[in-house]
């Protein structure tokens, strides 16, 4: 049974989002892309408060 998770900070802050089981024990959803990141580095990671949290650079807005 998939669960759900509201994102915070970057393309998706606010935004609830599906988890696959595999996302919620690892702790981990996306995949970061660009200049600057690792392939494979977590988009959002699970902090120690439960709290789905960005791992990219600050997110510009126009």
């Amino acid at each position: 049974m998939s669960e759900t998770a509201q994102m915070t900070g970057g393309p998706l802050d606010g935004q609830t989002v599906e988890l696959h089981p595999v996302q919620q024990q690892n702790g981990e959803y996306g995949d970061l892309c660009g200049m600057d990141t690792n392939p494979g580095e977590p988009a959002y990671v699970r902090d120690g408060h439960g709290r789905w949290v960005w791992q990219g650079k600050p997110w510009l807005t126009d």
